[in-house]
C-alpha cells in the first residue's frame, strides 16, 4: 500500500496525544477495575464452568528456605549438633565512639 506523505503523516498523527493529554492504557473488558467480574461474566455466557484461581502463597521465614533449598539448619546447635537454637532477646548493635 502505497500513501502520499501527506496522508502519511495526517495517519501517523492521529495516534499522537495532544499536549496533557494522558494515554489510557487498558480499558474495555480488560479494565483494571472491573477485570474479574468481566471475565467471569464471560465464562458464564461461554458456559465454562472453569475458574482460575491462585493458589495461596504461604509466607516462610528465611531460615525455612534456606532449609528448604540447601537442607541446611541454621537452627541446629554449631556444637553439639542436637539442640535447637532460639532468640532470647534481641541483640542490639553496639556503638562505640572512636578514637
Amino acid at each position: 500500500m502505497m500513501l502520499q506523505t501527506f496522508e502519511f503523516v495526517r495517519r501517523f498523527l492521529l495516534h499522537a496525544l495532544p499536549a496533557r493529554f494522558v494515554r489510557i492504557r487498558h480499558f474495555g473488558l480488560l479494565a483494571n477495575r472491573t477485570r474479574k467480574d468481566n471475565i467471569a461474566l464471560c465464562r458464564k455466557i461461554l458456559g465454562d464452568s472453569k475458574t482460575a484461581t491462585k493458589e495461596k502463597i504461604v509466607k516462610e521465614t528465611w531460615q525455612e528456605q534456606l532449609f528448604r533449598i540447601c537442607g541446611i539448619d541454621v537452627t541446629t546447635c554449631p556444637v553439639c549438633q542436637k539442640g535447637k537454637m532460639f532468640r532470647m532477646a534481641p541483640l542490639f548493635p553496639y556503638r562505640c565512639n572512636g578514637p
